[in-house]
């Protein structure tokens, strides 16, 4: 269903700022004392990656597809791409123990360095307070897409309308075939002067087919009229 495009805005603005951040700040972090891991701008490594790279790329995707799509289906699609990011952004470093060598609670993400107030916003700006930023924004996002209100329907309507202006428009009605109506004979007017008989011949209709009955009636209207009535059994009957 058609939705308008100010309906996922700012959200999916906000989902593509923050999943950008997330996604970058490992690699950018180092050069401004601010890190997690090794202590090394743009440096990859597989928990930069799979903590940090995926799910800012993910988020970044289905931000933009929350800002730009039209369409109901695919907002909601976008939302919940963004949804699962926010909360991989939370959760991944601690899952990331059981497949890494790492020690909880960041695993495989590596130790915050610095002091304590340093390695608090550390924490936030790397995983836990863009984690759950993008998952509230994904979040209402995803309320706002699956609620459908009044301006809605009103869209839906001039969709559906727009759809049919367009099919009236593509027939032009050429080969279209009217209801065939039988006109009514009408019958020929006497000759001046003519002898008193019969009603004469009724014109003749070519768009009408005629049965055996109509061809009968048409060949007696059309015999000459005589002065005497009747034909030869007639003659004795008077007798």
């Amino acid at each position: 269903m058609v939705i308008p495009r100010t309906r996922g805005a700012i959200s999916g603005l906000l989902i593509v700022l923050l999943g950008a951040f997330g996604a970058l700040v490992p690699f950018i972090g180092p050069s401004f004392n601010f890190t997690i891991g090794p202590d090394a701008s743009w440096h990859m490594t597989s928990g930069r990656f799979w903590l940090s790279l995926l799910p800012g790329v993910v988020a970044v995707v289905g931000g933009l597809i929350v800002l730009f799509s039209a369409h109901r289906a695919a907002a909601v699609f976008g939302a919940q791409m963004a949804l699962a990011a926010g909360i991989w952004f939370v959760v991944g470093p601690t899952l990331s123990v059981v497949w890494s060598n790492g020690a909880p609670p960041l695993g495989q993400a590596g130790r915050a360095l610095g002091g304590q107030y340093r390695q608090m916003a550390e924490l936030l700006a790397y995983f836990y307070g863009v984690g759950a930023a993008i998952t509230a924004f994904a979040a209402l996002a995803f309320g706002r897409m699956t609620v459908r209100g009044v301006r809605d329907a009103e869209l839906a309507a001039a969709a559906a309308a727009a759809d049919g202006r367009t099919t009236r428009r593509g027939r032009t009605g050429r080969f279209d075939r009217g209801p065939v109506r039988r006109r009514d004979r009408v019958a020929e007017p006497a000759a001046v002067g003519g002898p008193a008989g019969p009603a004469t011949a009724p014109a003749r209709d070519e768009g009408v087919v005629r049965g055996p009955v109509d061809r009968a009636e048409e060949r007696t209207a059309a015999a000459p009229a005589t002065g005497r009535r009747g034909g030869f059994l007639s003659r004795f009957r008077r007798r």
